[in-house]
């Protein structure tokens, strides 16, 4: 059927089933992870409870972590859906499909059709990414209109398109939206390195910019102004003061690493197919030294390497200078290395790139050593192979989708086999196939297995069960989740003490309190002789039974 259809309508089609494949199985069947999807899925659904679009909170108190954008398409997708985790999560898949579309689009027009659509193949089976894409926060957007800015910039400068100024100030004002600052910066500091590069900084004296900058503000300016206005500027204190610059200058929560944390995280994020990283590279420094192949249909190959070189250098060196360190942050450089991989990928296919057949080989190598790693790490992960390290959280059952380890194994042999018969199309066939069927199996099913160890949705359905009386008060103790409060629909008080979870539930009104198991047996004593055991359930984050206490 696809031959049947011109490239330009059957490559998006493909890409479109590849991500549905990808994101969507599954996506509302794992109950939130905590931190994160905790907070920004309770913030979404008490914007929708108060009819505020204004002000975003979380356990009824403000929240300054995060701009609004997220909240608005969740509350959109609880309209539709009801509000429960497909609806947290679906804003974060669409958006990553929209980010493949872009990819290719932007491959194609830069370097060739079959290019643009293995670079977003890439992208799309790349770990990280579909993790972003199964996870209700705020990167996945940035993402999205990161690179949307990027692609309006790069037509406005390789193709001479007129309105680039106003598109890139529209798709840059969504992205300050969608996670603040680094939604201008990042993509401006990008955009002004390639013109340095390439001798075209006058370009930043066309008076269309200002269209551009009036375009941003008319985009992103409105709601940062009405909410200063409504929190009496303490929501945008906290969130640039200490969300921005203290996050940059600081590790927060202890998310710290060394300098070369993101260059682990870009290998291990690209897999399967970082193993072709180091022939991608190689190529792309050949042709940036116009030494290399250049298709027809690209007329500046030098000038598009300069531009991905800019857009991966500024992500990684920026992040990488930051104090705080989260593996998500450097999702928006993973288009330019997926459109490197697929340019590598696509003169190997078409044999217009000489390499010695140890390269080749040496690649598959290392993707068969993948599934064999992916086996063995799940088996780890198990307790099946206990390892000091792990210091006791295990998580017994994942083992079992160490079988998909076998699907890289079984992709690497096929390529080989077609590589020696000199087919190379069907090499890369076996290659887009295996890593499809390998991400989207994993991405599936491994937090569905994992979930039956997280305890705040199954005790929480447990409060709701038994919960009668409209008036009731809800607290924790050494085991808050930001998750408890979603699933809870109320608030939920953090007891700083074991007095305070005493006294809390003391109180005349029906009280219920989570508490880890193994600090009720020291509390037990002082508690009320009518205190209750509602549920216990185990929690991973914990690495113990939490237990949900009623005093009645």
């Amino acid at each position: 059927m696809f031959r049947m259809l011109p490239a330009r309508v059957w490559h998006p089609l493909l890409l479109l089933l590849a991500s549905a494949v990808l994101y969507l199985p599954n996506l509302g069947t794992p109950s939130l992870w905590d931190i994160d999807e905790g907070n920004n899925v309770e913030a979404a659904r008490e914007m929708q409870e108060r009819q505020d679009l204004v002000v975003p909170q979380f356990n009824y108190q403000l929240r300054v972590d995060k701009p609004a954008l997220l909240y608005w398409l969740q509350i959109a997708a609880f309209r539709v859906f009801g509000v429960n985790e497909f609806a947290g999560r679906l804003p974060s898949a669409l958006a990553a499909t929209g980010a493949v579309l872009l990819v290719y689009v932007l491959g194609r027009r830069a370097m060739s059709a079959s290019a643009g659509l293995l670079a977003a193949l890439v992208l799309a089976t790349a770990t990280l990414f579909t993790a972003a894409a199964h996870f209700a926060n705020p990167d996945a957007l940035l993402n999205l209109f990161t690179t949307w800015t990027l692609f309006w910039f790069w037509r406005g400068v390789a193709e001479g398109q007129r309105s680039w100024f106003i598109l890139a100030g529209i798709s840059s004002g969504l992205a300050v939206l969608a996670k603040g600052p680094v939604g201008l910066v990042l993509p401006s500091a990008v955009a002004g390195l390639f013109l340095l590069w390439s001798g075209r900084l006058r370009l930043l004296l066309d008076r269309r910019l200002a269209w551009g900058a009036l375009a941003f503000a008319l985009v992103a300016v409105p709601w940062y102004a009405l909410v200063g206005a409504e929190t009496r500027l303490e929501w945008l204190k906290g969130f640039f003061l200490v969300h921005n610059l203290g996050r940059f200058h600081a590790p927060m929560e202890g998310h710290h690493g060394p300098v070369y944390y993101y260059v682990a995280v870009l290998i291990l994020g690209l897999i399967p197919w970082s193993v072709f990283l180091g022939p991608a590279v190689w190529c792309s420094l050949r042709l940036l030294w116009k030494r290399g192949p250049a298709p027809a249909e690209a007329p500046e190959p030098v000038d598009f390497q300069r531009f991905l070189w800019c857009w991966l250098g500024v992500y990684l060196v920026f992040f990488s200078c930051s104090g705080t360190k989260l593996p998500n942050y450097i999702l928006p450089a993973y288009a330019p290395v997926a459109l490197l991989i697929g340019q590598f990928l696509d003169f190997w296919r078409r044999g217009e790139i000489a390499l010695p057949s140890w390269v080749m080989n040496g690649c598959l190598l290392l993707l068969g050593l993948v599934g064999g790693g992916l086996a063995l790490g799940l088996a780890i992960a198990a307790g099946v192979v206990s390892f000091a390290f792990m210091h006791g959280h295990y998580v017994p059952g994942v083992q079992w989708y160490g079988v998909l380890g076998a699907i890289p194994i079984v992709g690497a042999l096929a390529a080989a086999v077609y590589v020696r018969a000199g087919r190379r199309n069907a090499a890369m066939l076996s290659l887009g196939l295996s890593a499809v069927a390998l991400i989207g199996g994993l991405a599936a099913g491994g937090p569905c297995a994992v979930d039956r160890y997280k305890a705040p949705r199954p005790l929480a359905e447990a409060l709701r069960r038994r919960v009668t009386e409209p008036d009731i008060r809800v607290g924790c103790y050494e085991c808050f989740e930001p998750s408890l409060v979603f699933y809870c629909r109320r608030e939920v008080a953090r007891l700083e003490t074991a007095a305070a979870a005493v006294q809390f539930l003391r109180t005349p009104l029906p009280a219920y309190v989570f508490v880890p198991a193994t600090l009720w047996e020291r509390m037990a004593n002082s508690a009320p002789a009518a205190c209750r055991l509602v549920d216990r359930h185990y929690d991973l984050y914990r690495n113990c039974d939490v237990m949900l206490i009623s005093n009645r």
